[in-house]
């Protein structure tokens, strides 16, 4: 061993004492043995032999006031010890190989140590002293910290000056932690994939947060984020970092150069040692005012305090650049350097590499699962079940398992990226649950974790057990343990929703980055459990099943946010909900309407409807609909002949002037009435009343979005109408026309409706964007995205715009406060932002109100709100029609039609179809349905029947094809020649020929 520093020969029992001199310089001391680990304090030395005995030396003051050796003493122990740890009193602190912590108290003389006894049943891999206090962690990643606590050493965030007895510092308790370090009064731990945390004394800088606060708490130094490192040094205020690259990053107190940047500056943040580029540093060490490196090269740099020569540069100096060691090891024969230790005012080197010592938190791996299952029926069974409580009921276990190997990718560990492999996890947990009786212990030890979860862990590292669960529980649910993965499911969503915001955006953000089908697999695996839960006959309303329910929203919430090309379809999230279930959903939400005090809520009405699909939204909002009319004709709930309808009594050539005036003096209460239409005076039987409210929807709103009626202003290509900004909230019109809408959603009849999104969007309380503008008026919405994206500031500036723009024929300042102000790069969004919200917000804030009141005044807004901007579209207004083979499939055939072969005219009746023209094939499916476009949920239910008309003696030839638009008849005559079918065919489309009964 090598030698140098204050009082660097004396102490030892050397076994050759002939190179013993007393000068100040580098020198080799022969033991006769190896040394595997030393330490040393301001009053104590210790080290470790390779036969695992420890020996200690103490120091004390001589009367000139220097420090003074004494003689070498061997630790009176069984047990084979692996690690020593010195601080600044008279303790040692020692390791043995079975991770048993022991204290020698020098100041007995006696050296026998003693067990600490919080720790005796946990097994310890690593220790680490500071001047008076020290820090110990587990084989189960566990930190554990005792001593004073003056400047927050120990961690504990307590007031208390310090602690006797070991301490748990729970913060930490989900990091996967492989090292832990302390110095003066300050305390750090090093995670596996890099991530640094440091807590206690910052008056210079040591703890390399920027500042010079101390922190009573364990503190994430994200100034170390994806720098890789691996091992962690502490001098007595300034401290040292390894990466994986060979590169060696200082801060805290440079006041003896100690940091190596050629200045005697504090640094507050990790500074790289520039001058050991090129060097690939393998070891680091810090003394009390000094610095220790070895290189890859076998090679010791030293930095700062020289003042006892422990810098071993042959001179006294404070040196603040890295400078070689003069060690006498030039010889081809001579030993090479394998460790460096420094400590206090001396240092040492080894000629013995030892292999750095990490936390033997054990990780699970193919290895280990691979053992589980094939020995979990032999007598090594109670060992296993040991393991396996052990590693799945520690997060810093499940933390450090399944990383990103390749490239060492999960060193760059951030908010964005979780370090993990997914595809080895989900290979793992694939054989874990094969063997049920193995299984059956990692659920029993996950339910025992769980609760234990900090609600913010201090590193994003702490928050991967999150992913790898719900990989577990997927894995479980697709071996068919739905009982199980709804148990398991419970507990994780109720430690999910225990964790702070900014943990939950951590874990959103790693989802959201996950292959498309995975992200999916994880949200089946909520809806799986959920389907379990409201499959049974009495769904629970409890705080479990709620809380998948919010663990799904956030899911949702979250993929909403993520951009387009990743993001998972809305319809990904419904679940298939029986019809009984929002039966009584329903009924609990009306009951609840009726009577403020009733505890129950809806379970999914109202709070989750991402979970509806839009055929269970529609079930719910007709049927709440169906309820309201009965109960506006029966308001007290007494017998009554329901024979009370909101009537319309219109005339066809004046219906839309006629419906005006009939709704402006119309009570609006009979809005909830069933819906009865009349025309000419023809008061028809209720089974009637289907055609004729058909007819009268698709006549009032063709001819109210025609120009002619001047209610709307239309975009360039006359395909949408929106609100114009001249209208006067006065005009009674704008509250009928969304009566109107109302009362067709209401009463389930699909309209023309010819507006933008945005109409939808505002009438749900989202607001209007620019891709509205651009589906409004494209040339518009385009030149807004051009301005936005594409130009350049500089080209912006060359268009000499302001915010002054033309909308619906009338000049507007968009900002009225700064009249003719520049459009310039800087205010580009602001000026896009302000011509939108002008175009479907402020120009006709007044008009929308009026609709959105009509609109409300039939339809109940809550159950309204049920339904996303474009679903509610398309109830309204149905989707457009082009399956022409669909429609011929489903077509059925009654009397002479209905025979295999096709009957002739059939035949040929098909051939004149196929020649239309497709606007001509949209005519027809209103002459036969009624509807122009088909119910969203219809589409698949378009048929129509075919039957031969009555009509005696006379010549089918003279007769035009009637319908019954009520069920979708079509009568056709046995017409002689195709040419006469085609010509009497068109012109009764083309003259809206329909004959109805």
């Amino acid at each position: 061993m090598f030698s140098w520093g204050e009082n660097c020969q004396h102490g030892f029992r050397l076994k050759d004492v002939s190179n013993i001199s007393e000068d100040d310089g580098v020198h080799l001391l022969n033991f006769g043995f190896d040394i595997t680990d030393l330490s040393a304090g301001h009053s104590v030395l210790a080290f470790i032999k390779n036969n695992a005995g420890a020996a200690i030396i103490c120091t004390k003051e001589s009367q000139d006031g220097g420090r003074v050796r004494g003689k070498q003493k061997f630790v009176k122990c069984k047990e084979k010890i692996q690690a020593v740890g010195c601080s600044d009193d008279d303790v040692v602190t020692l390791l043995s190989k079975e991770g048993k912590v022991l204290c020698v108290d020098t100041t007995t003389r006696t050296y026998i140590p003693k067990p600490l006894e919080a720790l005796c049943n946990i097994p310890v891999s690593q220790i680490a002293c500071g001047s008076q206090h020290s820090v110990a962690l587990t084989k189960g990643g566990q930190v554990y910290t005792w001593g004073r606590d003056s400047r927050g050493q120990l961690g504990l965030g307590m007031s208390e000056p310090g602690a006797d007895s070991p301490q748990h510092i729970r913060s930490l308790s989900a990091q996967p932690l492989v090292q832990v370090a302390a110095g003066g009064e300050q305390s750090f731990a090093l995670s596996v994939s890099g991530a640094v945390f440091g807590w206690g004394g910052n008056d210079c800088g040591q703890l390399g947060l920027g500042d010079t606060t101390d922190r009573p708490t364990p503190t994430p130094v994200r100034y170390l984020n994806t720098k890789k490192t691996i091992y962690i040094s502490c001098g007595k205020d300034h401290t040292a970092i390894l990466t994986k690259n060979g590169a060696v990053f200082t801060f805290g107190s440079g006041q003896y150069g100690q940091l190596g940047h050629n200045s005697f500056g504090d640094e507050l943040r990790p500074r790289l040692v520039a001058e050991l580029w090129g060097a690939k540093v393998t070891k680091i060490a810090c003394g009390r005012h000094h610095t220790l490196v070895l290189t890859d090269s076998k090679r010791v740099y030293s930095f700062g305090c020289g003042a006892q020569g422990q810098l071993g540069h042959g001179e006294e100096s404070h040196p603040s650049v890295p400078l070689p060691v003069q060690l006498t090891q030039d010889t081809t024969n001579g030993p090479k350097i394998g460790n460096i230790y420094a400590g206090g005012d001396c240092s040492f080197a080894t000629s013995t590499s030892v292999k750095e010592r990490t936390a033997s938190v054990s990780n699970v791996t193919h290895d280990v699962i691979d053992k589980w299952i094939s020995q979990c029926n032999s007598k090594s069974w109670q060992k296993i079940k040991w393991e396996i409580h052990m590693m799945f009921s520690s997060a810093s276990c499940l933390n450090t398992s399944f990383l990103e190997q390749c490239k060492d990718k999960h060193f760059q560990t951030s908010p964005k990226y979780s370090g993990l492999n997914m595809s080895v996890a989900r290979l793992a947990f694939e054989k874990l649950v094969k063997k049920d009786k193995v299984f059956t212990e990692v659920v029993a030890a996950v339910l025992l974790l769980l609760p234990s979860l900090e609600k913010k862990p201090v590193g994003v590292e702490g928050l991967r057990i999150y992913l790898l669960l719900n990989e577990l529980l997927h894995v479980i649910q697709s071996h068919e343990q739905h009982r199980t993965s709804t148990t398991l499911a419970k507990a994780v969503a109720a430690a999910v929703l225990n964790l702070s915001a900014d943990s939950l955006q951590v874990i959103g953000d790693w989802w959201s980055s996950l292959p498309p089908s995975t992200m999916v697999e994880h949200v089946n695996v909520w809806k799986q459990a959920l389907s379990v839960m409201l499959s049974s006959e009495s769904v629970p309303h409890n705080s479990g099943v709620r809380n998948l329910l919010l663990v799904l929203q956030y899911m949702y919430n979250v993929n909403s946010r993520t951009a387009e090309p990743q993001r998972m379809p809305e319809t990904d999230f419904c679940l298939l909900i029986d019809k009984n279930f929002l039966i009584k959903d329903l009924e609990l939400w009306i009951f609840r309407s009726q009577l403020k005090n009733l505890h129950i809520e809806p379970l999914i009405l109202f709070s989750f409807p991402i979970l509806m699909d839009l055929e269970s939204k529609k079930f719910v909002f007709d049927l709440n609909a169906q309820y309201t009319k009965m109960k506006a004709q029966c308001p007290l709930d007494l017998f009554c002949g329901l024979d009370e309808y909101f009537e319309l009594d219109l005339k066809r050539a004046s219906v839309l002037e006629d419906t005006f005036e009939q709704l402006a003096t119309a009570d609006p209460d009979g809005y909830k009435l069933p819906l009865a239409v009349y025309f000419d005076e023809n008061f028809t039987n209720v089974d009637d009343q289907y055609l004729y409210r058909k007819d009268f929807f698709h006549e009032v709103f063709h001819e109210m979005m025609s120009a002619e009626s001047w209610m709307f202003m239309f975009n360039d290509s006359k395909t949408l109408a929106w609100f114009p900004s001249k209208a006067i909230e006065e005009d009674q019109r704008y509250f009928q026309f969304g009566v109107l809408c109302g009362l067709a959603l209401y009463n389930q009849y699909i309209i023309h409706l010819p507006f933008p999104l945005a109409l939808f969007k505002k009438l749900l309380g989202v607001k209007p964007s620019l891709g509205d503008m651009i589906e409004f008026s494209p040339c518009v919405g385009e030149s807004l995205l051009n301005i936005l994206e594409v130009c350049e500031d500089d080209v912006i500036k060359n268009l000499y715009m302001d915010f002054v723009i033309n909308w619906d024929g009338t000049e507007v300042d968009l900002d009225p406060k700064n009249p003719e102000k520049p459009l310039t790069g800087e205010n580009k969004k602001e000026f896009v932002d302000a011509y939108v919200t002008h175009a479907f917000n402020t120009s006709v804030e007044g008009v929308f109100q009026e609709f959105k009141r009509g609109f409300f005044q039939v339809c109940d807004q809550d159950l309204v709100k049920l339904f996303r901007p474009k679903e509610l579209q398309e109830v309204l207004l149905g989707k457009d029609f082009h399956d022409w083979a669909k429609l011929k499939q489903n077509t059925g055939y009654e009397g002479v039609y209905n025979i295999t072969p096709p009957h002739p005219t059939i035949q040929m009746f098909w051939e004149v179809f196929d020649e239309l023209t497709e606007d001509q094939k949209k005519a027809f499916l209103w002459f036969v349905t009624g509807f122009e476009r088909v119910p969203i949920l219809g589409m698949e239910t378009i048929k129509m029947t075919v039957k031969v008309n009555g009509v005696g003696e006379l010549s089918y030839d003279k007769y035009y094809p009637q319908t019954h638009t009520c069920y979708s008849i079509l009568e056709l005559p046995l017409y002689s020649t195709k040419e006469i079918m085609q010509s009497k065919l068109t012109e009764a489309l083309s003259n809206n020929r329909r004959i109805y009964k």
